[in-house]
């Protein structure tokens, strides 16, 4: 019996547009009543909600910062505020591209039509964002008085909530008991992500082998090779083994991390905001290099990710043993080299 072989294609391009291979293609007539009531808001929170073309904006009272997305669904939620609900028709990646924009911030604003990484959630029907977010007051130090996770630690993906140091976790600044698993959009800041960590992930012989065999291609293409990149392999390698030792497969971890928020947790810093193209292909079935290059090069999503001009830098990690597809392939590309690819 053949192997059974699948993949999946995600590009991250730099001012927030996304393309991908999530999405359904039905086609579902409008709700009713879609409810842009903003009232009877639960306490601390604050909602607002866009049709697709226009954005939402989240924005806490003075002195407040966004700690927890509590809610965030592009396609056809309903409901008010403080009791949301998803439709049928739903991107389940709305929520880590509204926290990627909006933890730690005062205010934030997320164009309805960017807030998913795959395709049209549902095709051919008006769509709108419905966001949900929990504002927490900031202590007499800067820092946040709370917030989801308690301390250090943060909502879905690792970020948010109290910083162990009383600093804001998204603001940049490393606090004194911040490091990349408690605060991910601050881990650029923090000595542990300045260089390559001690944990360098190195490539076996099948993922060198794919670095020799995808620079070749760009080459006959005409483009510049890609160099590897440490802290994205350790993201690339990191996503291989998750999905092996958790049977998945799938961009988005089976904690909500998104390609970005891994490759930010990596110590990848351009991974930690809008700073650089970044795109992420994945396989599964083949544990060889080329068999695994024949895949995505026969993917006219995955062939154009491989072949991207922008890109500089990739991360490539393969996991094999386990899983139903017992091969898994994650491969990371990066805009730019930073001190982190050492």
């Amino acid at each position: 019996m053949s192997a059974v072989h699948r993949t999946l294609v995600l590009a991250l391009l730099a001012g927030g547009s996304f393309i991908g291979c999530l999405g359904s293609t039905d086609v579902e007539p409008l709700d009713e009543e879609l409810s842009d009531e903003q009232g009877g808001a639960l306490e601390s929170s604050i909602c607002d909600t866009a049709w697709e073309g226009s954005s939402i904006t989240l924005a806490c009272p003075a002195g407040h910062v966004i700690s927890a997305i509590e809610f965030a669904s592009y396609g056809r939620p309903s409901g008010v505020c403080g009791s949301f609900r998803a439709g049928s028709c739903n991107a389940s990646s709305s929520r880590s591209v509204v926290e990627r924009a909006c933890l730690g911030q005062a205010s934030c604003t997320v164009r309805a039509s960017d807030a998913t990484f795959g395709s049209d959630p549902c095709r051919r029907s008006w769509k709108q964002l419905y966001a949900q977010a929990r504002c927490t007051p900031l202590s007499p130090d800067g820092g946040e008085g709370g917030g989801e996770g308690g301390e250090g630690g943060g909502g879905e993906g690792g970020s948010g909530g109290q910083s162990g140091g009383g600093e804001v976790c998204g603001n940049g600044v490393c606090g004194g008991g911040e490091d990349c698993s408690s605060c991910a959009s601050d881990c650029g800041a923090c000595p542990a992500c300045d260089g390559a960590a001690p944990d360098t992930t190195s490539l076996d012989a099948e993922e060198q082998a794919f670095l020799g065999i995808i620079n070749q291609y760009r080459a006959q293409n005409g483009l510049g090779a890609l160099s590897a990149c440490t802290s994205m392999n350790r993201a690339a390698q990191g996503h291989s083994e998750d999905m092996r030792d958790q049977n998945y497969f799938s961009h988005s971890s089976l904690d909500g991390r998104s390609p970005w928020d891994r490759a930010c947790n990596a110590c990848y810093e351009l991974g930690c905001g809008p700073k650089t193209a970044m795109a992420e292909n994945i396989a599964a079935g083949n544990s060889g290099a080329q068999a695994t290059f024949d895949q995505w090069k026969n993917s006219p999503g995955h062939n154009t990710n491989m072949l991207g001009s922008s890109f500089k830098v990739i991360g490539i990690g393969r996991a094999t043993g386990g899983g139903t597809y017992r091969s898994y392939w994650t491969t990371v590309f990066g805009g730019s080299a930073e001190a982190s690819c050492n």
